[in-house]
């Protein structure tokens, strides 16, 4: 249920109901009628739930995650038996400093 990913997603965001509601310009009582099910959610008030929320619409619609979501990752691994590509985090988040490090030093003004 849609209703119940908002919800969870709204728990981790640091958003209060009424101020998520105002955000995407819903009165509290529209966006409550929707969370619970009453309501359906109109597919632009959708959209900004999902960007205030920071997930997906499609996790937000569907419960998965997005196959086709962009990821930016500096270092991957491919499996040839399983077709599969794989990266660590850790690996990431260095490489991606580092390249940051590098924009800071060479645009300093």
């Amino acid at each position: 249920m849609i209703g119940t990913r908002v919800r969870e997603a709204l728990r981790g965001s640091g958003l209060t109901q009424a101020a998520l509601a105002r955000s995407v310009g819903l009165s509290e009582s529209a966006l409550s009628k929707s969370l619970a099910g009453t309501r359906t959610f109109a597919a632009l008030e959708l959209a900004e739930v999902a960007e205030r929320l920071g997930v997906s619409m499609h996790w937000l619609v569907t419960g998965e995650e997005d196959p086709f979501e962009v990821r930016v990752v500096a270092r991957h691994s491919y499996d040839n038996m399983s077709r599969t590509y794989s990266c660590d985090p850790q690996d990431d988040q260095k490489a991606l400093e580092a390249v940051a490090l590098l924009y800071r030093q060479a645009y300093a003004a």
